[in-house]
């Protein structure tokens, strides 16, 4: 990791969720991709509100890469840990 980045609690925890199933540089890519996709701006700036549209954002991308049942189960921890 290198820069000047400040990691986000909430994006940090999403990242893992998704590292787990992609690879950590995957999961890393897949997060910034989508939060500038769903929200307008980057994982820095994510905040709990942010993250039912970033569910969304992913589903398809997660479907494609891991099959419709195992994204749903990766979503559904993603908001149970976020308390969703």
């Amino acid at each position: 990791m290198g820069g000047a980045e400040t990691i986000n609690p909430i994006a940090g925890r999403i990242e893992a969720h998704l590292s787990t199933y992609l690879g950590p540089r995957t999961g890393r890519v897949a997060i910034r991709t989508f939060c500038l996709k769903a929200l307008g701006r980057g994982p820095e700036t994510l905040t709990l509100t942010d993250v039912p549209a970033l569910q969304q954002a992913l589903r398809p991308m997660l479907r494609t890469f891991i099959g419709r049942a195992q994204c749903e189960v990766v979503l559904e921890e993603i908001g149970r840990e976020l308390g969703f």
